[in-house]
């Protein structure tokens, strides 16, 4: 993988216009200041870690109160009885498919602590909502200066496609608590919901970065900054957890066919738990741009920086006519 330098750690100071030639880029790296920790990059980490350690918790105390002595006899089925979902859907008996799907999910486990759910999800969720809006907004109007005009409307589409697609994700998230296991039906549609418009969001954010030189040649220091990260960091990361989905899919497909299989139960629930761990990267990766945010934030105004220098420029002249 080819990685690309950030010219915003090769330079001291940042101007959200500033143009810089793809030669002075390399002359200015050990000048390079300290990513600044602002409220966002703190709030961002704070969601993610702390979303984390509940979904791991909570799926821990699950597995931890199994009586495992029983593992291989959990869901025993009689001889004669439908074996796979394809059976039970084709009769359109749907209970006993709830009450065999749910064993080692991390859906049941989230049943018993569902207090626990809600007190730190939600405003996880909530938190992850408008750090993203900030951060797209941000994004649209970097890209918009770096790319002015027809160069950039497609990617910027995509990146507000995305911003609509992860609040819906978040919304579903959400959801799965009030509609839990014991409303089967409302539950699983969430359920779905989420997981595939999570899947949808990260694609949207995929195909929105996949041709970053446009950016990269820009001369914006701040557009080839996030250009360059993006590329380096954050899309592979991405990429990881798109991947994780078809692990998914794949483990639901063996759990729905061997109904009876505990082993196929247990292999679904970890991976199930780990995607959802996984979207806690999904969301708290992003950190970095709100890092970048910061810096260019902090950084003065062109017309603040004019004024500036011009003020320092007559400072000596004005000492000299004193003298």
């Amino acid at each position: 993988m080819t990685v690309i330098k950030s010219p915003l750690l090769e330079t001291n100071s940042l101007s959200p216009v500033k143009k810089v030639s793809a030669g002075s880029t390399e002359n200015a790296r050990q000048h390079s200041s300290p990513w600044p920790m602002t409220w966002r990059v703190r709030a961002r980490l704070a969601a993610a870690i702390t979303n984390s350690l509940m979904v791991t918790y909570v799926y821990a105390a699950h597995l931890s109160g199994l009586d495992w002595n029983r593992f291989g006899n959990f869901r025993a089925i009689a001889e004669g009885d439908l074996q796979t979902v394809r059976d039970y859907l084709k009769t359109w008996d749907l209970d006993p498919v709830f009450n065999h799907l749910r064993l080692f999910t991390f859906s049941e486990a989230m049943l018993e602590n569902l207090e626990v759910y809600m007190i730190v999800g939600t405003p996880v969720a909530l938190s992850l909502f408008f750090l993203e809006l900030q951060r797209t907004r941000w994004l649209d109007e970097v890209i918009g200066r770096a790319l002015p005009g027809a160069g950039s409307s497609w990617m910027r589409m995509l990146l507000n496609a995305y911003m609509a697609s992860f609040g819906i994700t978040l919304s579903f998230i959400l959801a799965i608590g009030p509609f839990h296991l014991e409303l089967p039906r409302a539950h699983y549609i969430c359920a779905f919901l989420a997981i595939g418009f999570g899947c949808f969001s990260l694609i949207l954010y995929l195909l929105a970065t996949k041709d970053l030189n446009p950016l990269l040649a820009s001369g914006d220091v701040e557009a080839m900054a996030w250009a360059a990260q993006t590329h380096d960091i954050v899309r592979p990361v991405l990429k990881c957890v798109a991947a994780l989905h078809i692990l998914v899919f794949v483990s639901a497909t063996w759990k729905a066919e061997s109904l009876a299989d505990d082993r196929a139960a247990l292999a679904f629930g970890i991976v199930e738990t780990s995607l959802v761990l996984a979207y806690q990267v999904f969301g708290g990766i992003f950190f970095m741009d709100d890092m970048l945010m910061g810096r260019a934030l902090e950084a003065p105004a062109p017309a603040q920086r004019k004024l500036e220098n011009n003020k320092k420029a007559k400072q000596p002249a004005a000492a000299a006519a004193v003298e």
